[in-house]
């Protein structure tokens, strides 16, 4: 299994929310952001970031990891 700061687009990876699995696909990565279409997540922990809900790497609701192959 890739760790998350090996992600790279193309890759499938799983969106835990609070407890819920749901797979998604990476469209884009930054030095800082990996993004799953609509979805933003931080490259060094996989936890979401939404500033609406004031979510970051400090505190969230969802997170990623990478998806077994």
């Amino acid at each position: 299994m890739k760790n998350i700061k090996d992600i790279t687009v193309g890759d499938l990876v799983t969106r835990d929310l609070c407890g819920v699995p749901m797979p998604l696909k990476v469209t884009a990565v930054t030095d800082e952001r990996i993004i799953c279409g609509p979805w933003e997540f931080d490259r060094a922990t996989g936890a979401e970031i939404d500033e609406d809900l004031g979510w970051g790497p400090d505190g969230t609701g969802s997170f990623i990891v990478p998806s077994n192959p």
